[in-house]
């Protein structure tokens, strides 16, 4: 695997380390000082190889030689990478199309173009490699870190116009400007102008520098310029003066794609895990900077193992100091700003984004309760829009999993808790119609002469029928229980169908029937083919006792094909029950599963395929394990000697099937 960049040595860390202490720094004002983000600092003091010109900095900052600090096993090969100008820098990935999306810009005429997205996307490290692709030079306009304290705009430009134009500057700001407009004239270089969400609230450019960034910004919009100015910032800018103009272009740039983490996560050596990576970038986001920390996590915590890592801390997103102070940055800043939209964001994690995943506006109006004008709502959604922090599309909008769970948390300390879910769960169960039917899967019975023809059409008819899932009616469904759950405070549906509330009430009777209705539709679709595929082995072990050997081939595949239909079933089924929280119905189907699986493992180990055979049993130790955590779930009244017995025999099950993998199938 191709290392990536440049690490510190042993001795090298441990210099920067005491040079850390030395210059009164943490890692996060370094970061904030040298303008890098966070993670960069961070796999620098990790020693995981960072982008080399980025290495440089930070020994530069701390006082360092680069050329001290950095492991030269490493170094030596990257300087010969470092004069390869067609060599791939693997801190900069997965950004081509946001390369040409800002080179179309810059065609089409735009002299300014603001670059937003949340925290952590890669706003900054995107507008620095387009200059250095374009090959320009560009001045930085470091915004500052807090409102009370912004660089002065018109101090940064006194001492460009001196130092880097060489001009004699002006006392007079607007003259100044004239200057900076007559070098840019003959000068084709870059601006950047790097976080500029401190300098704005609600998307105004706050005093005293709002009329400076006004007048700067409208002189680099100019259309006689050959500068190209990049903005980066979390939050849209919504000044009038500047949005009229033509030259000046907004962008927003989107997380990373799944396949973009994989490719970094396997030049780190992070052992991939496909579910694993899926979950983990869904619920990130694709963030960039996430990526990039998660990676020395990964790397430093689990040894490279990406499973162990996310099963491990898969629901404690935010367990990164790094990555919480992040998350909670941006909804403390909103929370100062504009009180009315925080709160709207706070209120929309309680709708969880997973079987309805997409929330309409109409959605959101219902969590507005308090507030009775359509204008003001269209306001707070408006400016809910101007964040990145909420992803919206034509047909609603949506959280990321880290956002929903930082905003969760922040629900839960106000007394909207119970509101929320009461108008989620009645704006949802407007989506249901009157008649709240169940789809019934049905599998359609052709008769003909041949039995074995019979058996298979009747087996591809059922598996035909078991792909319908769940409708849509039927998500919603769960929605609406999960939110009436959530008011009352319960841990199941079990508990739930025991409120005196609800027991009399006719939608939530109607729900409750249609989720029963599913389970045990299809859990007695898996148990009619489960049994079917038992008498089919049992015929077939007699034909191949009778030498019928033709037959007992036909009937032991139906039997294997019957046991695979019949796992399906019982997987849709657990599928509901698991949403529900159902745990007498889970415990159920996960033993009906098992006992397929344990069937098919021991034909296959049988028949000699070893491989199949394992993957099936590997199978049945998974939903073991699931019934063991189901049942020590169960409360304490629950857990009889008839449930402490169970226990015990799932784990000496357990041992069983790890022994038999261990000896018969390695």
């Amino acid at each position: 695997m191709a290392e990536r960049g440049l690490k510190a040595s042993t001795e090298g860390i441990a210099k920067a380390n005491q040079a850390l202490i030395r210059n009164s720094l943490n890692k996060a004002a370094l970061a904030r000082d040298l303008g890098l983000s966070r993670a960069t600092v961070t796999n620098f003091f990790r020693v995981i190889p960072i982008d080399r010109l980025n290495f440089e900095e930070i020994c530069k900052g701390l006082g360092l030689n680069w050329q001290e600090i950095v492991d030269i096993r490493v170094g030596k090969s990257q300087t010969e990478k470092h004069q390869n100008p067609t060599s791939k820098n693997y801190d900069f990935v997965g950004r081509e199309d946001a390369i040409a999306h800002l080179n179309n810009l810059v065609n089409e005429g735009a002299k300014v173009i603001l670059i937003q997205a949340e925290g952590g996307i890669g706003k900054t490290t995107l507008a620095k490699k387009w200059f250095e692709l374009q090959g320009l030079e560009y001045l930085e306009l470091r915004v500052g870190s807090t409102p009370q304290n912004l660089n002065s705009v018109e101090d940064w430009l006194r001492v460009k116009l001196r130092d880097y134009f060489k001009d004699n500057p002006e006392e007079n700001f607007m003259i100044m400007l004239e200057q900076l407009k007559t070098q840019l004239q003959i000068r084709k270089i870059g601006v950047l102008i790097d976080n500029l969400e401190p300098a704005l609230i609600n998307g105004k450019l706050i005093e005293p520098q709002h009329s400076y960034y006004v007048e700067l910004l409208t002189v680099l919009a100019h259309h006689s310029v050959q500068s190209v100015t990049l903005i980066t910032s979390r939050e849209q800018i919504d000044e009038h003066t500047l949005k009229r103009l033509q030259t000046f272009q907004s962008y927003t740039i989107e997380g990373l794609k799944q396949e973009v983490w994989r490719q970094y996560f396997e030049i780190c050596n992070i052992n991939i895990d496909s579910d694993a990576l899926r979950e983990m970038h869904q619920a990130y986001g694709g963030n960039a900077e996430v990526m990039y920390i998660l990676s020395g996590d990964i790397v430093t915590t689990s040894k490279g193992d990406l499973k162990y890592f996310w099963k491990k801390n898969c629901d404690y997103l935010l367990i990164n100091s790094t990555l919480e102070n992040l998350v909670q940055y941006q909804f403390d800043k909103l929370q100062r700003d504009n009180p009315q939209v925080y709160k709207l964001l706070c209120r929309l994690g309680c709708y969880r984004y997973q079987y309805v995943s997409i929330i309409p506006e109409e959605g959101i109006f219902y969590l507005l309760w308090d507030e009775q004008k359509e204008r003001d709502k269209l306001k707070l959604l408006r400016g809910l829009k101007n964040r990145a922090l909420v992803k919206f599309s034509e047909e609603g909008c949506y959280l990321y999993e880290v956002i929903r769970e930082e905003a969760i948390q922040r629900l839960k300390l106000t007394n909207d808790w119970k509101q929320c879910h009461t108008e989620a769960g009645i704006f949802l169960s407007t989506l249901i119609s009157n008649s709240c039917q169940t789809i019934i899967p049905k599998i359609t019975c052709i008769k003909v002469n041949d039995t074995q023809e019979q058996t298979y059409l009747n087996i591809e008819n059922a598996k035909i029928a078991v792909k319908q899932g769940l409708s849509k009616q039927e998500t919603i469904a769960l929605e609406v229980v999960y939110h009436v759950m959530e008011f009352y405070g319960v841990g199941c549906f079990e508990e739930l169908r025991q409120e005196p509330k609800v027991l009399d009430n006719p939608f939530f009777k109607a729900i409750e029937n249609m989720v029963f209705e599913y389970v045990d539709c299809y859990s007695n679709l898996g148990l009619v083919l489960y049994k079917f595929a038992l008498s089919t082995q049992v015929l077939g072990i007699i034909d191949e006792i009778e030498e019928n050997f033709i037959a007992s081939s036909k009937e032991f595949e139906y039997y294997q094909r019957s046991l695979k239909v019949s796992q399906c079933f019982f997987q849709t089924a657990l599928l509901m029950a698991t949403k529900v929280k159902e745990d007498k119905l889970m415990i159920k189907l996960i033993q009906y599963l098992a006992e397929c699986q344990d069937f098919t493992g021991m034909f296959l180990y049988q028949i000699t395929k070893n491989n199949e055979s394992t993957e099936a049993f590997d199978k049945i130790k998974v939903n073991l394990e699931k019934l063991v955590q189901r049942f020590d779930k169960l409360s304490f009244e629950q857990k009889s000697e008839e449930v402490k017995q169970a226990i015990h025999s799932l784990r000496i099950n357990e041992q069983y099937y790890s022994k038999f993998i261990a000896t018969f199938l390695t």
